[in-house]
């Protein structure tokens, strides 16, 4: 798979529509506001529907659950169908999981697949969108087989409505790769984004916001494949892409900026990485929710910059605020909760703490072997700290009881085990 090459302008008539649009949001977005207490318009869901989701589409997903809300009550007190009540349910579904509230999107996304099955036929495509949002919500809980479970019933719906080249299938293909590559399964996910690629691509435009952002999960698939160079090359694209749209420091670049700072880690270029992870944390502080999940991922990203750089009170402070987060808002069986309380663990065993730090990482590997299996990667990083910390602890113990001149011959010394600390602390990183 390769990066487009050349990135053309947008067509005046593009400017044109996208205008439009956001005009119309705009004013159709005061006229649904109140002016004061003395306004009684009421206005149809549909209406309102349409506002939240150009909302939806720009990530301010705070402004869309305003008017999702107000669709959904206007959907409910006026008379309106089943149909628009149902559609406004799975709106405020999607909202609620973009804004990282994954057990009220669960609760209603399965309100509004019930209203679905009682009020389509059996496999009605508008079923298959709602078990791809549910899959989505499930696959931010780390609940993987119950992912696979909705995706799968979701595309055997889609493919009696379309052939197997019609791109709308081609999206479901890539969210089937998403969570095969989310569980480790790199070479049937990269099968599924090859096969997804190039019609959605074709259909859509090379430079089109969904081409650019499968490019972005291909990226992030040759990361945790350690295919840098290529990663990197992608997500340059990908990010050009988006940015021409949404501006340079839109909260959905924030999982891209993410992705550049690891490979940048990966790569040892420490500053680029802080650069990419700082521009994350401003931004998820901004314009994200304290409990976002993915605030929690970018504190703990910011957590093993620390580590990397010696700041050990400092990356303890975050990273102990990144778990809480992420506890609160994914769970604790959760293989990014789980990296996170590894990183905890490595500094609690850098900091001599190795009883602490052994606990710790046996508890992140018992959830990342659960979630993801014994051969994901993520598997081994925890492996490094549970053997590290048995081992310092073994060394310590060991150095407690031997006569003095025993520990001098041996080297045995504090500046010793910190020279070992501090390889650890080099090889975790890389």
């Amino acid at each position: 798979m390769k990066a487009v090459d050349r990135i053309s302008k947008p067509k005046w008539w593009e400017w044109v529509i996208v205008g439009v649009l956001f005009m119309t949001a705009i004013v159709c977005a005061r006229a649904a506001q109140p002016a004061g207490s003395e306004s009684n318009v009421i206005y149809p869901s549909k209406t309102l529907q349409v506002i939240a989701r150009i909302y939806m589409a720009n990530g301010d997903y705070d402004e869309a659950e305003k008017f999702a809300n107000k669709a959904l009550d206007a959907a409910l007190t006026q008379g309106e169908t089943d149909k628009d009540k149902i559609s406004c349910l799975i709106d405020l579904a999607w909202v609620y999981k973009n804004q990282g509230r994954l057990l009220e999107a669960e609760k209603t996304c399965l309100l509004g697949l019930q209203l679905q099955q009682q009020f389509y036929y059996k496999d009605h495509p508008y079923i298959a969108y709602t078990l791809r949002i549910l899959g989505s919500i499930y696959q931010a809980q780390a609940r993987y087989p119950e992912a696979e479970a909705s995706l799968d019933r979701a595309m055997s719906i889609i493919r009696k409505c379309h052939l197997a080249n019609d791109p709308l299938v081609a999206s479901f293909d890539v969210d089937i790769a998403r969570l095969l590559t989310a569980e480790g399964r790199f070479a049937q996910a990269e099968a599924g984004y090859e096969q997804a690629i190039q019609l959605i691509s074709d259909y859509y435009g090379p430079e089109h916001l969904y081409t650019a952002k499968v490019t972005a999960d291909i990226a992030k698939l040759y990361y945790l494949q350690g295919r840098f160079d290529e990663a990197q090359q992608l997500l340059g694209w990908a990010i050009e892409v988006q940015q021409k749209v949404y501006g340079r420091e839109h909260p959905v670049l924030v999982a891209d900026w993410l992705t550049l700072a690891r490979i940048s880690c990966a790569k040892g270029e420490q500053l680029k990485a802080e650069e990419y992870v700082t521009r994350a944390f401003a931004t998820v502080e901004s314009k994200f929710g304290r409990e976002h999940p993915l605030r929690g991922e970018v504190l703990a990203a910011l957590a093993d910059l620390y580590l990397n750089a010696g700041k050990y009170a400092e990356s303890e402070a975050v990273c102990r605020e990144a778990i809480e987060v992420l506890e609160s808002s994914a769970g604790h069986n959760n293989d990014a909760t789980a990296m996170a309380r590894n990183c905890l663990a490595k500094l609690q065993v850098i900091q001599g703490n190795y009883t602490e730090g052994y606990e710790m990482a046996c508890d992140a590997l018992t959830t990342v072997e659960t979630v993801l299996g014994p051969a994901h990667p993520d598997v081994a990083k925890i492996t490094e700290t549970v053997t590290l910390a048995q081992q310092m602890e073994s060394i310590t113990r060991f150095a407690a009881i031997m006569p003095p001149w025993v520990a001098r011959y041996l080297a045995l010394d504090s500046q010793y085990l910190s020279n070992i600390e501090d390889d650890f602390t080099i090889s975790s990183s890389n």
